[in-house]
């Protein structure tokens, strides 16, 4: 069993078992309840396995993407008498989306316990209209931080099992786990990537990037990046020691062209292939540009500013985004934040500064702000329960306030945990909701497509 020195936080969804379904919105059709392995247009059912229809093929041998369409929004709330949350979305290049939910008992949260409440991990995939594919749930584990990558063929899941090991048909998985999951949801490999997996991304073959923590001692917590080919073999990892243990590179993201970003907190002064970033007593944000060898390329700070990053992704023109929240003053190329709250900025491919800005979001929550790029460019950055739209070149396009559907008391709150393009049509949206008001109120999980 792994160490125990930071626990993790509770909540999540049940996906496509035996619970409340609601579809809210138009373009959905029906009650949206379809049953993983149930024949879809046309395809001929196997006895308990999805069939997912295939992609049409380009000649780089990789799946097209979808031409634009016309989009409904939609929009999923999954959850039971147990606190649940959505705690990670993506979405693949053809479309399809996947979530990943934690459910805890209420009495986690310091409330009453209530009847049929669980504990269960749920991993869901659905396809761009909300489809329902496939799910997967695990029950009585504990875990942090989950997280879900996904690519045409192939569903990653990560977190950390820091209580006790869990087995998601593998066998044992400890520590910061990273499981791949194929097509119709079965199991194929999984690794141990160290004490503790804070994000992942995936590719369009089938590889995934993950980054991490490998802890030594009682106070050596060294930040890992670990590229991994689509068979499981590892094609680099990079184990940047010498970091204070307070350094948190907790996100990380995989341009088109095969680079890995990896961005976060940084306190004091940490070398990286001859370069050093920061200074002994010093706190800021950092970001990290490898080559498809694990090699730096490139790597920019942000000194003086408190917090964290929460979020990063790279753009098709190679444009870095990243977002987090932070205390102090945030500096970045001729422009400037103060003193708190949320944070979106971009790099250039080469790490040149670009645009910062502060989105709305209210108090900064545990969740924190997630990014996404739209195929147009656009820049959706999630906070609370705001999503905020900018353009390409930093220029605010407008905010919409994301409310809980449905809410049957009156008095009901929603908050995003992370935000997903999906090609051609609009963007993902997954957190929890709650329902009603003083220590009764419920919390299920929602999923949601938002079109521009």
């Amino acid at each position: 069993m792994g160490s125990f020195r930071r626990g993790g936080r509770g909540n999540l969804w049940t996906g496509l078992l035996p619970v409340a379904l609601l579809w809210v919105g138009s373009g959905c059709g029906g009650d949206g309840e379809v049953p993983a392995g149930a024949p879809r247009d046309n395809d001929e059912a196997t006895p308990g396995v999805s069939v997912t229809p295939t992609a049409p093929r380009g000649e780089d041998g990789l799946p097209q993407r979808p031409a634009p369409a016309a989009a409904s929004p939609w929009n999923q709330v999954v959850g039971g008498p147990q606190d649940d949350v959505g705690t990670g979305v993506a979405v693949s290049r053809s479309g399809d989306v996947a979530v990943v939910v934690y459910s805890t008992p209420r009495q986690d949260g310091d409330r009453e316990p209530v009847e049929g409440e669980k504990l269960a991990l749920t991993l869901s995939r659905y396809a761009a209209d909300g489809t329902p594919r496939w799910s997967r749930e695990w029950v009585r584990n504990r875990f942090s931080d989950t997280r879900v990558a996904a690519s045409d063929d192939a569903t990653f899941l990560s977190g950390n099992a820091f209580l006790y090991s869990a087995d998601f048909g593998l066998g044992e998985a400890q520590d910061g786990f990273l499981v791949k999951f194929s097509g119709d949801g079965t199991p194929v490999w999984q690794h141990r990537v160290g004490q503790k997996v804070y994000s992942i991304a995936a590719d369009a073959r089938g590889g995934v990037l993950a980054a991490g923590e490998e802890w030594e001692g009682e106070f050596t917590e060294d930040p890992v990046l670990t590229r991994y080919a689509a068979d499981g073999s590892v094609a680099w990892t990079r184990r940047l020691r010498g970091a204070n243990m307070d350094t948190a590179l907790h996100a990380a993201a995989l341009a088109p062209t095969g680079q890995a970003i990896v961005a976060g907190q940084l306190v004091d002064a940490l070398e990286v292939d001859g370069q050093t970033f920061g200074a002994p007593g010093a706190r800021g944000f950092v970001v990290l540009a490898f080559d498809t060898s694990g090699r730096l390329l490139w790597g920019k700070e942000l000194p003086g500013a408190k917090g964290r990053v929460t979020s990063v992704t790279v753009a098709a023109d190679g444009t870095v985004v990243v977002a987090g929240d932070f205390i102090g003053l945030l500096v970045w190329g001729e422009a400037s934040l103060g003193s708190s709250g949320a944070f979106v900025l971009t790099a250039g491919a080469d790490g040149s500064a670009g645009w910062v800005r502060q989105p709305a979001c209210g108090p900064v929550t545990e969740l924190g702000a997630s990014v996404a790029v739209e195929d147009s460019g656009s820049v959706v950055v999630t906070c609370g329960s705001v999503l905020t739209r900018y353009s390409a070149e930093g220029t605010w396009q407008g905010e919409q306030t994301l409310e809980a559907q449905p809410c049957a008391s009156g008095e009901c709150s929603l908050t995003t945990a992370e935000v997903a393009n999906v090609p051609g049509r609009g963007v993902a949206v997954t957190g929890w909701q709650r329902d009603g008001a003083g220590d009764t109120w419920n919390q299920d999980a929602f999923l949601r497509f938002v079109v521009p």
